[in-house]
């Protein structure tokens, strides 16, 4: 349905956006001040897609060549089971590359590496997406996960991650993040790593969401 991509040295990574229904018609376009938007409406979903690059440098004075980020901000607005799922992969990738696990606290996420380059692609893990539920931030209260203290619509592969979209009642919300960030390579810095791990808030203070 929608789709964005950024080609980087370790290759091409590709946003998406799919659903049941083929339905899909772009609203408006803008910009804020430290990024661009789309809105979006789908058969039940308003929906805007945020696509910004990291503030730098960061807090420990690091950088990074470049970065690529998309935020999606889904509300459900008709009575339809529609079902939406994000995928984030990488595809046209070198001979060379190496995947890896590269999760945190907070963070679900996986390196692509080879001797020249390193490429980070993250977003917020189970608990932090339970926190946000707990606080009503952009993630229904409804759907807090009791059991097991973190949501579980997100699966981590090794070179790709894809978030189901929880069935949503009209008027509700949710936010959901993927950073990619690549550097040349250097076993003595985490800086792409650190380039994914951002939390909601800061995100949209940098990129002046209200």
């Amino acid at each position: 349905m929608i789709k964005r991509t950024f080609n980087t040295p370790l290759g091409t990574v590709s946003c998406e956006l799919n659903s049941n229904f083929t339905f899909t018609e772009l609203q408006n376009s803008g910009s804020y001040k430290n990024g661009i938007y789309e809105r979006f409406k789908t058969s039940a979903h308003d929906i805007e897609l945020v696509e910004f690059k990291i503030k730098q440098p960061f807090y420990n004075g690091e950088t990074i060549t470049d970065s690529k980020c998309w935020i999606w901000r889904i509300k459900k607005v008709k009575e339809i089971s529609e079902n939406l799922e994000l995928k984030v992969f990488i595809t046209d990738f070198p001979k060379d590359a190496e995947f890896d696990f590269a999760s945190g606290e907070n963070l679900d996420a996986y390196e692509i590496t080879n001797d020249e380059w390193k490429l980070h692609i993250g977003t917020e893990d189970g608990e932090i997406l339970n926190y946000r539920a707990e606080n009503d931030d952009w993630f229904p209260i409804r759907l807090l996960n009791t059991k097991n203290h973190w949501q579980e619509i997100t699966v981590l592969n090794k070179s790709s991650i894809q978030t189901k979209v929880p069935e949503l009642k009209i008027g509700e919300k949710i936010h959901l993040q993927y950073l990619t960030a690549f550097d040349k390579q250097n076993t003595e810095t985490i800086n792409t790593w650190v380039a994914v791990d951002e939390h909601k808030s800061e995100l949209e203070k940098w990129i002046g969401i209200k």
